[in-house]
């Protein structure tokens, strides 16, 4: 997975679990040079709204494992 990729996927996850008045922190993480994953990850725990599809489960666990 590239950064590019990693940027994108992250962006997908957040428009999909996080609450619309709560995304512009992760937004501008996600812009960062360096995107700090664990912290983006840890956070995105506390504030999503429902349960991970299996599909985006696996897209999480996959970006653990290239970036964490």
């Amino acid at each position: 997975m590239t950064d590019e990729e990693l940027r994108k996927n992250l962006a997908y996850l957040i428009g999909k679990y996080v609450p619309e008045n709560q995304r512009d922190t992760f937004y501008d993480d996600i812009s960062k040079p360096y995107v700090p994953v664990k912290g983006i990850l840890a956070d995105f725990n506390k504030v999503k709204t429902r349960t991970v599809d299996q599909v985006d489960g696996d897209l999480i666990s996959d970006i653990y494992f290239h970036f964490c």
